[in-house]
């Protein structure tokens, strides 16, 4: 059990780490976008003269914010709404179902890497329309959300196969939040 609870204690912190990054990348991202496309709208119905790259780097930004967005969101638990039919099983069942569900989104997550790793690399062979850059630069926020989001879901199955062998109450090993506000 040492060995498992120290595992998760240092994936933990390298998932809190990350996760604070990430969500403060996810903000930016959303300033940035929510700023050019107020520039749009000013250059295009004040100046009469429109930018022809402000609505493709608008969306690159909304599409890394999403997946920079997803590790967070899964990490606080705001995934799914489970809790009612978890909470409404005996203790071990629920844990178990749990960790079913938390495997099956892993094994989803797998899946969803490999293919959008594939899919980003297939990008740097197409140029964006208006922006000097290749598509892999957009294409690439797919494997690294779910790549974090793997960590993430790693993290839950540990914590709850520990709960599991333990019996460890529901407050054991919580995900930690410390760098949040």
């Amino acid at each position: 059990m040492l060995f498992l609870t120290r595992i998760i204690t240092w994936l933990g912190r390298l998932n809190l780490a990350v996760i604070w990054v990430f969500k403060y990348l996810a903000i930016t991202a959303v300033a940035v976008m929510t700023s050019i496309i107020l520039i749009q709208v000013f250059c295009r119905y004040v100046l009469n003269d429109s930018l022809p790259w402000s609505e493709e780097l608008a969306r690159y930004l909304m599409v890394w914010m999403t997946f920079l967005a997803l590790p967070v969101v899964s990490r606080a638990k705001q995934h799914a709404a489970l809790d009612i039919i978890l909470g409404s099983l005996p203790k071990k069942l629920g844990l178990v179902l749990e960790l079913i569900l938390y495997a099956l989104v892993g094994i989803v997550l797998y899946y969803a890497f490999n293919k959008s790793l594939d899919f980003a690399l297939k990008g740097t062979r197409m140029l964006a329309t208006a922006l000097p850059i290749t598509k892999a630069w957009s294409y690439m926020a797919m494997p690294v959300g779910f790549g974090v989001m793997m960590l993430v879901y790693l993290e839950l199955v540990l914590i709850t196969i520990l709960r599991l062998v333990t019996g460890a109450n529901d407050k054991s090993f919580e995900l930690s939040e410390s760098h949040e506000e």
